[in-house]
């Protein structure tokens, strides 16, 4: 009987044994699956980090495309830069009239080593540096994820065929700023940006800005001024297109009359080039006398002459619309800082300035000191001058001449005729303005 019930209990115990070892068993391979899990969550948390930080740097690299672009939209064109062994024009522009097929390729090579363009394509490299590792926001041959840049289209007519007048542009002062006639064209930018296994494609649309150049007058003054000779000063908003040595017609003036002033035959009368609205007095001062002598004539609207206490005068930021960090940077590259011929683009001259030739110009003429100009100076654009201006000759000047001056009648205009254009103002400035971002989009991300 004893035997009996030991053997019963050893027995048991054995059973209890298999019970704790199948137990433990069914432990060590919960605990195993447990694990695997856990090693399979982290495995794929760190691919999900990894994926996203070369997302992340695929689209920083992407943007720096973009940043590229913007640049060379916003330079003068030309601008010449030297990249590794290459020197060329770093600037992308179409001008006008504006092609609607026109695209830029910027592609990951050398600009020496670019793809051939053709047609309404132009083509360049990255403006990296060759001897440094590219950042890959483009490609270096083909088209597939080249940095493009092309005109804004929309086809109004419905014929699939992009046409002149389907160019969007935009004009901050128009309603809607988009629109087709005015301002300057609006710029997509299509870049794709790749870093490690990521990638990423963004698309914005960028603007240059627009100056909204402020001057009072054909002719506006801070000091008295007496004009003598048969100089003459129309401020009758004139078209961009007004032929050189246009004068302007005084009234009852007979045949044969020579100078700014008089209509000889053959002459050409600004009249003819007068726009609808826009016009300005042919000369406004801040409230200091305005004397004529001879045969010194003025036209404009909605008088010829406004000598107005109560007018301003505008520092040239103030006359341009510009932060003055944006003024700065614009003389900072400034096209010319002394006289050169011809004389286009951004010129700053730091103290006095004398042309003594026939020169011709185009832009943006600063001087901080006295302008001395003789013969037939030929200008279009903004001349802004702190000093006094001393002028002979007979210059012919369309846009505007702003003079601070630094004593009363110290201001001579001899023969010269300076006809008022908005439109030559703004055609001046704008190529160096800088380029505005109007909106950014992230096409993919993967």
């Amino acid at each position: 009987m004893v035997r009996e019930m030991n053997t019963i209990i050893s027995e048991g115990r054995r059973g209890e044994r298999g019970n704790i070892l199948i137990v433990t068993l069914l432990i060590l391979f919960a605990i195993s699956i447990i694990g695997m899990t856990v090693a399979s969550v982290s495995t794929m948390d760190l691919k999900i980090s990894g994926n996203q930080r070369s997302s992340i740097r695929a689209l920083f690299v992407a943007e720096a495309g973009l940043n590229e672009a913007i640049h060379r939209l916003t330079i003068a064109d030309p601008t010449t830069v030297t990249v590794g062994g290459w020197t060329g024009n770093a600037a992308i522009s179409d001008g006008e009239p504006l092609d609607p097929n026109w695209t830029a390729m910027i592609y990951l090579t050398s600009p020496a080593t670019a793809p051939a363009a053709g047609g309404s394509i132009v083509t360049t490299g990255t403006l990296q540096d060759p001897n440094g590792t590219f950042l890959e926001y483009s490609s270096a041959g083909g088209t597939d994820g080249v940095l493009t840049i092309q005109h804004k289209w929309r086809d109004r007519n419905g014929d699939g065929v992009r046409d002149q007048n389907e160019i969007v542009r935009y004009d901050p002062l128009a309603v809607p700023p988009e629109n087709f006639v005015s301002g300057t064209p609006v710029e997509v930018v299509t870049v794709t940006g790749s870093a490690g296994e990521g990638s990423t494609v963004i698309r914005a649309e960028v603007s240059k800005q627009r100056a909204m150049v402020r001057t009072l007058g054909a002719l506006y003054v801070d000091r008295a001024i007496k004009l003598t000779g048969s100089c003459a000063f129309c401020g009758h908003d004139h078209d961009i297109d007004t032929p050189v040595g246009t004068l302007i017609s005084k009234p009852g003036a007979a045949a044969g009359g020579g100078g700014g002033g008089g209509a000889g035959a053959g002459m050409i009368l600004c009249d003819t080039y007068h726009l609808t609205s826009g016009h300005l007095p042919g000369v406004t001062s801040t409230g200091d006398q305005v004397k004529t002598q001879g045969s010194a004539d003025i036209k404009g609207y909605p008088m010829p002459v406004d000598d107005s206490p109560g007018n301003p005068f505008y520092s040239l930021t103030e006359t341009l619309g510009l932060p003055q960090n944006d003024v700065n940077r614009i003389l900072a590259g400034a096209d010319n800082t002394k006289i050169v011929q011809p004389l286009d683009g951004i010129t700053y001259i730091v103290g006095n300035a004398n042309i003594n030739s026939n020169l011709t110009g185009e832009g943006l003429l600063y001087i901080t000191g006295d302008l001395h100009a003789a013969g037939n100076f030929v200008y279009k654009g903004l001349i802004y001058v702190e000093g006094d201006v001393h002028l002979t000759g007979s210059p012919w000047i369309l846009g505007s001449m702003i003079v601070r001056g630094t004593s009363d009648f110290n201001f001579s205009a001899g023969n010269a005729a300076v006809l008022y254009s908005s439109e030559a103002i703004m055609k001046a400035i704008d190529s160096s303005m800088p380029a505005i971002m109007l909106s950014w989009q992230d096409m993919y991300a993967g």
